[in-house]
């Protein structure tokens, strides 16, 4: 099973802007290397988690915050264009209406695949955004939280992934 995203234009034109596979999010995860764009100082809040939870699993963990120096010890870029070496996967982890600029960063620093985090009370992804990876090549994975996906991830995470596989609105 798949899961399409759609975009619907003004003229009530439908086309699918993004495909997500199970194969997808388990890819997203083999690469080592992963900016989070959005990325706070505040421990409480859910783009330091992210953050704090790919660095104790091993990743390299790369802050994305124009209004941050430094992160946990770690150097923080303003854009994910600066990133030394680039990377090739990123979470935004914005409010939607700054998703459109990340997308537009993404592609200008060659990032090929971008998982915009969407959170189930604060809102959905900005379909633009959306629209602008799959203009400009960047693999786009929406609609899921990137913790249901981490390997052998905890509660609540793998408590919202089960609820989402009974409901069937888990990719396959």
């Amino acid at each position: 099973m798949y899961v399409y995203v759609y975009l619907i234009d003004l003229h009530n034109i439908k086309r699918r802007i993004a495909v997500i596979t199970k194969q997808t999010l388990e890819d997203f995860y083999k690469n080592k290397k992963i900016a989070v764009a959005g990325a706070s100082r505040n421990k409480k809040k859910y783009p330091r988690m992210l953050f704090d939870e790919l660095k104790k699993r091993g990743y390299e963990v790369i802050p994305v915050n124009p209004n941050a120096s430094e992160i946990d010890g770690e150097k923080c870029y303003a854009r994910l264009q600066e990133i030394p070496g680039g990377v090739d996967a990123a979470v935004s982890v914005v409010p939607a209406a700054k998703q459109a600029d990340i997308a537009e960063d993404a592609a200008r620093a060659g990032v090929k695949v971008l998982w915009m985090h969407e959170h189930v009370m604060k809102g959905v992804s900005d379909p633009s955004a959306i629209a602008k990876c799959s203009e400009k090549g960047v693999e786009c994975i929406t609609g899921f939280c990137p913790f249901m996906f981490i390997p052998e991830t905890g509660f609540p995470h793998n408590f919202h992934k089960a609820i989402m596989k009974i409901f069937k609105a888990l990719p396959a």
